[in-house]
């Protein structure tokens, strides 16, 4: 038994020891983006976002998507890529010129399910928001 594990503890050793001597793949560095916030809303005042929610009554026809972004080096892109029902519908591209920075969009909505990406400009997704669009008259919970 001793034997073995003498032969596990050189086997180890020298295991790290090559695993230290080849070149590590070098790691992209980050963006440094990052999303603070992202709702959706019925509209935007000021700056802000007004009537925040996950879930919109039948009768909505615009959603906005609200998204407040660090950056360590503005200006940036991002996108926000609107899916409906799981199919790509829309992409906007917005600009993120200091940091932190608001920024929004918006979309023509009807009932259904909807995604919204956000993403750098390289297409990594940094951050994902889901709504959905009541297809219903029945009262709506509040999130």
């Amino acid at each position: 038994m001793k034997k073995y594990l003498i032969t596990v503890a050189v086997i180890a050793t020298a295991a790290c020891a090559l695993y230290a001597q080849t070149p590590q793949a070098q790691q992209p560095e980050a963006p440094g983006i990052t999303v603070e916030k992202i709702t959706a809303a019925a509209s935007v005042e000021n700056r802000e976002p007004v009537g925040e929610s996950a879930v919109f009554p039948k009768g909505t026809v615009r959603v906005y998507v609200w998204t407040r972004i660090a950056a360590l080096s503005a200006p940036v892109k991002i996108k926000h890529i609107y899916y409906y029902e799981g199919n790509k519908a829309a992409e906007v591209e917005l600009a993120v010129n200091s940091s932190p920075y608001r920024v929004w969009s918006n979309k023509s909505v009807r009932p259904g399910n909807w995604k919204v990406d956000v993403t750098d400009e390289a297409g990594t997704v940094l951050a994902t928001l889901d709504f959905s669009v009541s297809s219903d008259d029945a009262p709506q919970p509040k999130p």
